[in-house]
């Protein structure tokens, strides 16, 4: 039988009060937010280099075909080498974090046009959502690429917003 009384969850209130704290430092202190996005940055990077070099060695067993397979090589290595970058000079990463989110932007969103047709040839439904979504990630690239600030301050929003998301969640699941 299961028990439907209800007993109050500090730990989800800490929690939920933790992110909410967190999200106030981001606006407040939007350097110190830009570092630690720059950390995270530098480890989603890095992760999705060796994601790409699975993926084209996937790709090639599945369609034993060599074509193309040299934009993935390279999107791995400036995947690498960017997370590197971002790990370990994080003043630089601070310095340049709006370019370079605008210029992966931009390659990323090229790169998944280049391999989209991949996704046609299996004949998966969600082809056509994703040309639509990666030239909004083209567009949104040169858009960031044209107004750096907008970068920086609309990063900085979202993850505070996430943060004062997820806090008030924990809050009310704490209830």
């Amino acid at each position: 039988m299961i028990n439907s009384e209800r007993k109050f969850d500090w730990f989800s209130l800490v929690i939920g009060i933790l992110w909410v704290i967190l999200g106030a430092a981001a606006i407040n202190s939007p350097s110190t937010a830009i570092s630690v996005i720059a950390v995270f940055v530098g480890i989603g990077a890095l992760a999705k280099g060796i994601y790409t070099l699975w993926l084209r060695r996937a790709i090639q067993m599945l369609t034993g075909s060599n074509s193309k397979m040299t934009l993935l090589i390279v999107s791995s290595v400036v995947d690498i080498i960017l997370g590197i970058i971002f790990l370990f000079q994080i003043h630089f990463g601070f310095g340049i974090i709006a370019y370079l989110f605008a210029f992966w932007f931009i390659f990323d969103s090229i790169l998944q046009l280049v391999i989209d047709h991949f996704f046609k040839a299996m004949n998966r439904p969600y082809f056509d959502i994703l040309i639509v979504l990666n030239i909004i990630t083209l567009i949104l690239g040169v858009v960031l690429l044209f107004n750096p600030m907008l970068s920086i301050y609309t990063l900085i929003g979202v993850v505070a917003f996430y943060l004062f998301l997820i806090g008030i969640t924990k809050i009310i699941q704490a209830f």
